[in-house]
């Protein structure tokens, strides 16, 4: 469905209808003037009503013709949709490569497989992976058909394996609830199950879509085993889950939490059933002995075995062990600042943010479906099999999925996608049970024809899918592809316009779009999220200081954190070494050579930090601003703002008895008994994201300031669901909020050589304003946290470079929705001139 992107059909009648409405609503105001406005919209709507049938033709006509320019907006020339998402397009261009190169790579490098595009310029191990391995073959197998481009093939490799996905769903539902109607309800709401739908059809090429496909399948193959009837069938079935398990683990990284869930369950089934026997033989011996254990056995050793074969054999011999280790490090994935001084990354992705309960129960089908699910796995506990016999390896199996997929949740909102599949099956199961048991009860005690009350049972359930199945397509008809014609069309100007060798440096959100429309290398994205890409990257865009901006652009393209990494193997300190790099990269070589030798290096140890930061022929760097980090700029801003002092502190003394960590905050930061129990005190109490750095931002949008007189403007906006006014002195620069003696922290202007920062004594609001002329001596504002207003980034996008000397516009454009994209080369040698303003 995304394919044809039907909302824009939608998109078009709204439009249309806004247009025309207007148009009526000042005929009808200009008849009517005192009309009231209730009255005013009947008469609107009467009207247009009217209208849309006496022009019926001309509608459609128009409507079909804006629905084909909105859709073109996310089409390449040749109609083929964008890829949705940001993710796929590291996948689509990881195909690229090995049907360019037969490998998924730029280059072999010692015989390693080589990705010089990311972390440029140095690069990173590429690695083949099932999902471009899959796409290449995809792409290829089409195109015996016809002639199709990669994007085009690419687009349906999530899709294939969505429809995939419910065949093993339906086998697992006929399975537990003994009926084909289990198997259908199961079926069904997995494939239209709306987290589903959003990570697979939503994102259709990325590799989501194995998280639930595998498991799915695998949990099958599992539960075959479990009920074969011959030992053969058991270890043939089992294998089959090794097998795939293995295939898994070439797939998705997260592969090892169904393999913990198919040995916990054994585990605990054999526990279970030599309880049982123990209660009948009464020796551990016979019981041990008896051949329903022994058949556990077996299915656990085979897994294990063909499991950890399988996975050594399409990854690698460690990965294996993640079925043991990979739960306990699941369980530190959000941690800050407990095994490095560097700030983790994971604690902003947006993929890992928590969501409250009720909103992931919300996502799963609701809190009925939850209800559902736990009378699923109680009821399995009673219901005997076709052998007449009750077996709790059903119960044990989905209450461990359930239980820990609900867990996962905590962890972000991304592991929904893990509890999406058990609740479809859990639920889809229960209804076949109810068919089954029910339709048999019904007919049997009140007489009716057993196929008729088939028939009426099943479709009195079915009702219960319309909900689920409204939700699903919904989620399918609204998607629309984040990449546009602005984006692509600023990429392929990088493509077409610049040396093959440049680097492109923005935050990491967009890196794979950039890697693979405008064929550049990038300093990081979201697959190569490092610490120190995130503190640098943050910093160039946080700092006021464009010398340290740009230096700090040279640094990362002279070797990533190289310099950093050599400092601090001599100085062996860490906020040390982080606070001489931002004085070094912001001044030429000799003087940093210096600086070096007067913190303690030798000639021989400065030259190697020097050609990590001061390299000759650094790559050029076409730095990316664009409006959507308008909305990120806490989060860049956070890690730009990283305080290594404080992650020491937070690091070394979290866990140590209040006496030792002041003894320790005295001796090491020079600081007072006073001021170390303070600090200790917010070290142990304060979240630590939060207290080794502020999340800096930008707290309104673009409003106007209206001239009161030649000397005074007046700014006004709402902040924080309040309205605010700034008064501001043009010739003075002084401000003040309202009628109050209160002023802004600072005023942040342009001069028509630079832009400048004026700093407010007394009682301050927190807050900075930024003034942005507006032509014919008219002027725009916007309120920002005082370390953004004066920043790189606050200068390049909202102050249009006013004043900056290292940089130079290379390319400006807005998108469909206005929001800008503004592309800078970096003159490492700080040569231009941008005069912007007051010309």
């Amino acid at each position: 469905m995304p394919q044809r992107l039907p909302i824009t059909n939608n998109w078009a009648e709204k439009t249309i209808q806004d247009f025309y409405s207007n148009q009526l609503k000042q005929q009808v105001s200009q008849e009517y003037p005192h009309l009231p406005e209730q009255n005013l919209n009947i008469l609107i709507d009467q009207q247009w009503q009217k209208f849309k049938e006496e022009n019926r033709q001309l509608l459609e006509s128009q409507t079909s013709q804006l629905t084909q320019q909105y859709k073109e907006i996310f089409q390449q020339e040749d109609g083929t949709p964008y890829l949705l998402g940001i993710d796929p397009y590291y996948y689509y261009r990881q195909t690229e490569y090995v049907l360019k190169n037969g490998f998924p790579g730029t280059s072999v490098k010692t015989g390693m497989l080589w990705d010089d595009y990311r972390l440029a310029p140095l690069g990173r191990e590429a690695e083949w992976n099932f999902h471009h391995w899959f796409a290449a073959w995809w792409h290829r197998f089409l195109n015996l058909f016809g002639d199709f481009s990669l994007m085009f093939t690419f687009f349906y490799v999530g899709t294939v394996f969505s429809a995939l996905t419910v065949i093993p769903g339906f086998f697992i539902g006929r399975r537990i609830s003994n009926n084909n109607a289990g198997g259908f309800f199961a079926a069904m709401l997995l494939a239209v199950s709306v987290f589903f739908v959003s990570r697979t059809t939503g994102e259709s090429s990325d590799t989501d879509v194995y998280a639930v496909f595998f498991p799915v399948l695998i949990a099958w193959l599992f539960l075959e085993a479990m009920s074969a009837h011959n030992k053969k069938s058991k270890l043939i079935w089992i294998s089959l889950a090794g097998l795939m398990t293995g295939v898994f683990a070439f797939a998705w990284t997260g592969w090892w939490f169904i393999a913990t869930f198919v040995v916990a369950t054994l585990g605990l089934n054999i526990i279970y059933k030599l309880s049982l026997k123990l209660l009948e033989h009464k020796k551990l011996s016979l019981a041990l002995k008896s051949s329903e254990l022994l058949s556990q056995f077996y299915i656990l050793f085979t897994y294990l075995l063909s499991g950890s074969l399988f996975v050594s054999l399409f990854t690698s011999v460690n990965q294996f062990i993640r079925v043991v280790l990979g739960p306990f490090k699941f369980l530190k994935l959000k941690a800050v600042a407990v095994g490095t001084y560097w700030p983790n990354i994971r604690t902003t992705v947006a993929e890992l943010n928590v969501a409250s309960f009720n909103n992931v129960l919300e996502q799963l089908g609701g809190k009925w479906f939850l209800a559902l699910a736990i009378l699923v796995v109680i009821a399995l506990l009673f219901i005997k099999n076709k052998n007449g016999k009750r077996e709790a390896y059903p119960s044990i199996f989905i209450a461990i999925w359930v239980v820990s997929a609900l867990f996962a949740t905590t962890k972000g909102v991304r592991f929904i996608l893990q509890a999406t599949p058990i609740f479809a099956i859990a639920v889809g199961s229960l209804l076949g049970l109810v068919w089954g048991y029910g339709s048999y009860w019904i007919s049997k005690e009140i007489k009716l024809n057993s196929i008729a009350t088939k028939i009426i049972l099943f479709i009195l359930l079915s009702l219960l899918l319309i909900q689920p199945i409204k939700e699903g397509h919904s989620q399918a008809f609204n998607s629309v592809s984040s990449m546009n014609d602005g984006w692509y069309g600023a990429l392929t100007k990088i493509k077409q316009e610049t040396p093959q060798d440049i680097i492109i440096t923005s935050w990491w959100d967009f890196g794979h779009w950039f890697k693979a429309i405008a064929d550049r290398p990038v300093t990081f994205d979201g697959g190569t999220q490092t610490p120190w890409g995130a503190y640098w990257v943050g910093r160039s865009l946080l700092t006021a200081d464009e010398r340290l901006s740009v230096g700090i652009i040279r640094m990362l393209n002279c070797g990533q954190n190289k310099a950093f990494e050599e400092l601090d193997t001599v100085l062996n300190d860490t906020p040390q070494s982080i606070e001489l790099l931002n004085k070094i990269v912001r001044v030429n070589r000799d003087s940093a050579a210096n600086l070096l030798k007067t913190s303690g290096l030798n000639t021989e140890q400065a030259q190697i930090i020097l050609q990590y930061t001061h390299c000759n022929n650094p790559p050029a760097d076409y730095y990316i601003t664009s409006e959507d980090m308008v909305g990120k700029a806490g989060v860049w801003g956070h890690f730009g703002s990283w305080d290594f002092n404080r992650a020491v502190m937070h690091k070394e003394t979290r866990q140590l008895p209040r006496p030792q960590a002041t003894q320790l905050l005295t001796n090491n930061f020079k600081l007072s008994q006073q001021e170390a129990e303070k600090i200790h005190s917010e070290v142990i109490s304060t979240d630590a994201d939060r207290w080794i750095a502020s999340w800096p931002g930008f707290l309104t949008r673009i409003g106007s300031c209206n001239r009161v007189n030649e000397e005074t403007i007046h700014c006004s906006t709402t902040f924080q669901d309040k309205p605010i006014t700034v008064v501001i002195g043009i010739n003075s620069l002084n401000a003040r909020l309202g009628n109050t003696n209160i002023t802004p922290n600072s005023l942040v202007y342009a001069t028509p050589d630079d832009v400048r920062e004026k700093v407010f004594d007394g009682e301050r609001v927190g807050i900075s304003v930024v003034l942005i002329p507006d032509g014919n001596n008219e002027y725009k504002f916007l309120l920002a946290d005082p370390l953004q207003a004066a920043g790189m980034f606050t200068r390049l996008f909202f102050l249009e470079g006013q004043g900056l000397k290292c940089f130079s516009k290379f390319d400006d454009r807005r998108q469909f929705d206005s929001q800008r994209i503004i592309t800078w080369k970096v003159d490492y040698d700080c040569l231009q001139e941008n005069k912007v303003f007051f010309q």
